[in-house]
């Protein structure tokens, strides 16, 4: 049997995924500009990806294989990522004949405003709250944040 709390609860669930999809569509424009100023393509921003991930332990051989791509390929697109200064080659300390790939500090920066721009609400926005709002938004993330860092314990 369904209680009155458990239907009040999904009655606020149901309204935070419909004003979830309602701020996604408001602020694809704004959170879309650092993708559409990068001077990247998509298949470079993936490869950079993949390269931030490894943490200097990418290496052109793996990339290809797992984006599924020519070893040719693979070259010229970590080639044009080293021309943009987002990525640098280094010989492998432990096989010469080895070259490992890393995130340069723009590529890095790239990335951050990419991954950030999702998360940075517009000041414009903010000012428009009243403080009982914005306290309340504040104590709202504050517990996303306690229940995201439990989870992240119990993962552990």
């Amino acid at each position: 049997m369904t209680t009155s709390a458990d239907g009040d609860r999904v009655a606020l669930l149901t309204r935070l995924d419909q004003l979830h999809a309602s701020f996604d569509r408001r602020a694809v424009s704004s959170l879309a500009e650092p993708l559409m100023s990068t001077p990247l393509t998509m298949q470079q921003l993936k490869v950079l990806t993949l390269i931030a991930a490894e943490r200097d332990r990418a290496t052109g051989h793996g990339l290809a294989e797992t984006l599924g791509v020519s070893v040719a390929t693979m070259s010229g697109l970590v080639d044009r990522l080293v021309e943009h200064g987002m990525v640098r080659r280094s010989d492998d300390p432990d096989d010469r004949r080895i070259r490992r790939l890393s995130v340069t500090d723009a590529g890095s920066s790239t990335l951050r405003s990419l991954i950030s721009s999702g998360n940075r609400m517009p000041p414009q926005v903010l000012d428009r709250l009243s403080d009982d709002d914005l306290r309340a938004l504040v104590q709202g993330l504050v517990a996303l944040d306690r229940a995201m860092a439990e989870l992240s314990q119990q993962a552990k």
